[in-house]
């Protein structure tokens, strides 16, 4: 088994347009997040969202989507970097 590690720091952006970093609020479903313009056009943090069930968090409106992404990759990872781990056999 190999295994290889990329730490590219700080950076945000949503998984659904590649931008959003400003927005604010924002979504996670499963391991994308999605930032606040995503969710104003498709209504992913609206409580009638046809699939509201596979929202996991909602991130908070008075930050921005950065704000929001860095923070929950500190409380959950310990870090605010975004570091990817590629394992190959």
């Amino acid at each position: 088994m190999k295994k290889e590690t990329h730490n590219y720091g700080e950076v945000v952006a949503c998984d659904f347009c590649n931008e959003g970093e400003e927005s604010h609020g924002g979504v996670l479903i499963s391991s994308n997040a999605i930032c606040g313009d995503c969710c104003e056009k498709h209504g992913y943090d609206k409580d009638d969202y046809e699939y509201s069930d596979e929202v996991d968090i909602i991130f908070d409106k008075d930050k921005t989507f950065r704000e929001n992404v860095l923070d929950y990759r500190k409380e959950t990872y310990g870090t605010s970097d975004a570091i990817q781990t590629i394992v190959s056999w």
